[in-house]
């Protein structure tokens, strides 16, 4: 539902939210800086915690590899990428169909020269798997079976030893081991889109149509090209496809747009790295004794700070290589949405990554919906949860089958049955009754459903908070919240009702990614 609220209670729920915000983390400070100050021998017991940058004179938080990795990628990648460009676009100009060659040779030279030989062959592995099935006539079924058992052996398999031994990791930077574990997850995604899509094109023809030359070729250009290889986003194989049908786009524009995209994707890096040298919430989880000294209202601050740190990394990350995908005539998804605007599950899912999304409604959800419509006889609601829950089972092992992944997907799949629950009552006849009769205008519903909203925008962010830190993390805020004082409660709660409000509000603006799609429809 849309907010009914005039501008002046907007704005001031927006204020009472960005206030909460800004005097969490500043609680969040003031509590680290205290524990640690009272106790040097706690602080040089962080390895995460290291010497920052010498203008700013303090510790910086390393802790997070995802971050770190990243940064290695672009830092290694970017010239390379740049010039990557240049000649696909000369080549799209002179030979169109030489293109897809250029994008296999060119990812295999920056693979092999940059990560090496058994790199080279552990990221091919699964479009010669996949291709292989597609050859001998394979199913949808035998793609998701495949799919999963590789899901599994794959999250038991990537943390011991015997794996790391296989990628020489004592030859490499912890950042090129964990970029190579990281493209495996996403050459998965991109090997089931290409097979299904294959296979589903196949059975309209309703012809043994035969793997050629041109098909491997297809296959691996997607799977392999380079700026989405190592951190996404998931970008659908017909919407690659697309970009070949592209033969005289504006360079001139294309080149500004990107250039725009990187100043200010390093702008947001550069205000992140700033950021790391003054929150150590995520470094100071290496002793949990200091994290169950931290009062009520810093913990508040550092869920926050989790999620603003894991919202700002995306954007970065997935803004960065679709920048270079949207130059290569590549329609890319919107980069993720800010989590501070958002207060529902299902908007959660929708708009932070859109990529996967879209992955997940037509590849599992969509065609779950159909295979149960036509097996068993439910409501439609169950049809729809059904469908939900093995999407979630495949977000589950695709994140990786650990406890907390478990933890933050049983929460997430709760709170989607609680919106369908909701939206199935707003559908009954005593709703409607209540209300003509109760609430009598628009205003006071939206008002009912921030307020019914508040506790569901918690438990998100809890449940966040299990796939952010991890399960010690997430008990903590559970305990934390189990028995609040009056005061905290009323503050917390009044908080995320505006932000509710808020999200309400703002639930029509799209996130950077989208401006351009709205732009073309208006001219």
């Amino acid at each position: 539902m849309r907010s009914k609220l005039n501008p002046v209670e907007i704005f001031t729920c927006l204020c009472v939210w960005v206030g909460a915000n800004l005097f969490s983390l500043f609680k969040l400070f003031e509590a680290q800086t205290d524990l640690l100050k009272d106790d040097n021998g706690v602080t040089n017991s962080l390895k995460d915690l290291q010497p920052g940058w010498s203008f700013i004179g303090r510790q910086r938080d390393v802790s997070d590899i995802e971050w770190s990795s990243w940064k290695y990628f672009i830092h290694t990648s970017l010239v390379y990428m740049i010039m990557q460009f240049f000649i696909s676009e000369l080549i799209r100009k002179l030979s169109l169909p030489v293109l897809k060659y250029w994008y296999i040779i060119s990812s295999t030279i920056f693979i092999i020269f940059h990560m090496g030989v058994r790199q080279m062959v552990l990221i091919l592995f699964q479009p010669i798997l996949y291709g292989t099935i597609i050859f001998l006539g394979g199913s949808k079924k035998i793609i998701w079976i495949i799919s999963l058992f590789l899901l599994a052996s794959y999250n038991s398999l990537k943390y011991k030893l015997f794996f790391w031994n296989f990628l020489e990791h004592e030859e490499m930077q912890d950042e090129e081991v964990y970029l190579i574990l990281f493209s495996v997850a996403w050459i998965e995604l991109r090997c089931i889109s290409y097979s299904i899509d294959f296979i589903q094109k196949r059975d309209d023809a309703k012809t043994q149509s035969f793997f050629c030359w041109n098909d491997i070729i297809n296959m691996l250009s997607y799977t392999l090209y380079l700026p989405l290889l190592y951190s996404g986003p998931i970008i659908l194989y017909e919407e690659f496809e697309k970009s070949f049908n592209v033969t005289n786009g504006n360079l001139a524009l294309r080149l500004k747009r990107f250039v725009s995209d990187l100043f200010v994707f390093k702008l947001y890096t550069f205000i992140l790295d700033i950021a790391f040298h003054y929150f150590y919430f995520f470094a100071m989880q290496d002793n949990m004794q200091l994290m169950y000294k931290l009062p009520t209202t810093a913990l508040c601050g550092g869920g926050l700070w989790m999620g603003l740190e894991f919202h700002m990394k995306y954007v970065i990350s997935y803004g960065t290589t679709t920048a270079f995908a949207r130059i290569d005539n590549i329609e890319p998804p919107p980069i993720p949405r800010c989590i501070a605007r958002v207060h529902i599950y299902s908007q959660m899912w929708r708009h932070f990554d859109v990529g996967l999304y879209r992955f997940l409604v037509k590849y599992i959800y969509k065609p779950g919906l159909i295979i149960i419509s036509q097996s068993i006889k439910l409501p439609n609601i169950g049809y729809k949860l059904i469908a939900s829950l093995a999407t979630f089972v495949f977000i589950f092992m695709w994140h990786g089958t650990v406890w907390h992944i478990f933890i933050w997907s049983i929460l997430n799949y709760l709170g989607i049955i609680l919106e369908h629950v909701g939206k199935e009552l707003s559908k009954h006849e005593i709703y409607d009754w209540f209300k003509t009769n109760i609430l009598k205008t628009d205003k006071m519903e939206a008002c009912l459903i921030a307020l019914l909203c508040t506790p569901l925008l918690a438990l998100s962010a809890i449940s966040n908070f299990y796939l952010f830190a991890g399960a010690e993390v997430g008990n903590l805020f559970f305990e934390s919240f189990m028995n609040p004082s009056l005061c905290n409660s009323i503050l917390l709660g009044l908080s995320l009702y505006c932000c509710c409000h808020v999200s309400m509000a703002l639930a029509d603006v799209p996130s950077r990614g989208s401006i351009q799609k709205i732009v073309k429809k208006i001219v």
